[in-house]
């Protein structure tokens, strides 16, 4: 319900019209909640406009089409990701501590959606695709370039290894990860699994220099 105002005050007992920034959170929020059940294939506009409690025409207003929404969904995800990592990153607390949250993080954001989620972001889709090699370069790789430069001084990693070296093993690893949702499924063995790929991220097969 509208609320009213009468001589710039609001009537108690009602409800501010939302916003349409606060709208289209909503409209989003109402469709990660479907996705996560669902998937972004088998949800309708007409579903999530009924979580939403507006109508299909309103969504369409918005966003223009499903794929934009699902674009827009997977877009703040992602941020909401960085901005969790980052967190972890800032964090004073043993580096062994912190990479393994943000190994376990990914874990469970990929079990959560299913793997589709995943997929999605992986996708030809060009506006993804840009979005995604932006947020990496602008976001993603300064954080890890400077994780991981407290792992050196922590004397976790060879600090004799290249900045480019990391980068590089570290895109390895996740597109590894992505290309296999179904080893990182929330169970007690993918959560074992992954400690042991944190272990062989930091120490290879050797678990020692080759030098």
């Amino acid at each position: 319900m509208v609320q009213r105002r009468v001589h710039g005050h609001i009537l108690p007992g009602q409800y501010t019209r939302p916003t349409t920034t606060q709208k289209r959170a909503i409209i989003q929020r109402a469709a990660l909640e479907l996705f996560q059940i669902h998937g972004f294939k088998k949800v309708t506009i007409r579903e999530i406009a009924r979580e939403a409690d507006v109508s299909p025409v309103t969504i369409y207003n918005y966003f223009g089409s499903k794929e934009r929404l699902i674009r827009e969904v997977v877009r703040s995800v992602m941020l909401d990701t960085v901005a969790r990592f980052r967190t972890m990153m800032e964090e004073d607390r043993p580096f062994l501590q912190k990479l393994e949250d943000i190994v376990l993080g990914k874990t469970e954001l990929v079990s959560q959606y299913g793997g589709e989620l995943v997929q999605r972001v992986a996708s030809e889709d060009p506006e993804t695709q840009e979005f995604i090699r932006d947020l990496y370069s602008r976001e993603i790789e300064p954080m890890i370039v400077s994780f991981f430069n407290q792992g050196k001084k922590q004397g976790y990693v060879n600090p004799e290894l290249s900045q480019e070296a990391i980068l590089s093993y570290t895109e390895i690893l996740r597109h590894g990860l992505m290309a296999r949702p179904d080893l990182l499924a929330g169970s007690r063995k993918s959560a074992r699994l992954v400690r042991e790929f944190m272990t062989l991220y930091l120490y290879g097969l050797m678990g020692r220099s080759t030098n």
